[in-house]
């Protein structure tokens, strides 16, 4: 089934919400905006670089500035979700993600695996995660060399009611 993100009565986006099932109404999947959405999605994808550079560069009132005008555009598009007959699905929250933003931020290379140190019930959550993973064969598939193209967004929404959505 097909779901729409809207903003006051503008169709953003379409989404299968089809990535890997999370409990207590956590759902994501891909973005396919509409021209208008191509337009307005990058509004809505605007806190987290706003959040990640006052991280980054730590407390500065103009950064901070920018974050807070970020979350006012963003919560000004009030989105919602539709189901295909145009049935509002109640939602605690919309985010939407720039997936080339996520892409460019870079990869720490100088993180020492030494510093993780996980405790046993992590690595036993890990352990039964990966399991899960070879049984359906998502091991192999995630390790293709092959370049990727992804599509430009994602949406996460949580759900009121995590029944809404099968």
């Amino acid at each position: 089934m097909l779901y729409t993100i809207f903003s006051r009565g503008r169709a953003l986006g379409t989404t299968d919400l089809g990535f890997i099932y999370r409990p207590r109404g956590f759902r994501c999947g891909w973005l396919h905006p509409t021209p208008i959405g191509e337009r307005l999605l990058p509004i809505a994808a605007g806190v987290a670089p706003a959040m990640r550079a006052e991280y980054m560069l730590g407390p500065d009132p103009t950064l901070h500035a920018d974050v807070l005008a970020a979350t006012d555009q963003e919560e000004a598009l009030a989105l919602e979700l539709r189901r295909e007959d145009g049935v509002l699905i109640e939602t605690t929250d919309v985010g939407i993600i720039d997936t080339e933003y996520l892409l460019s931020i870079p990869v720490d290379v100088d993180t020492d695996e030494e510093d993780w140190e996980l405790t046993p019930e992590q690595e036993a959550e890990i352990a039964e995660i990966r399991a899960e993973f070879e049984a359906k064969d998502l091991v192999a598939a995630a390790h293709k060399e092959e370049a990727t193209e992804f599509p430009r967004y994602q949406v996460q929404v949580h759900l009121v009611d995590p029944s809404d959505i099968p």
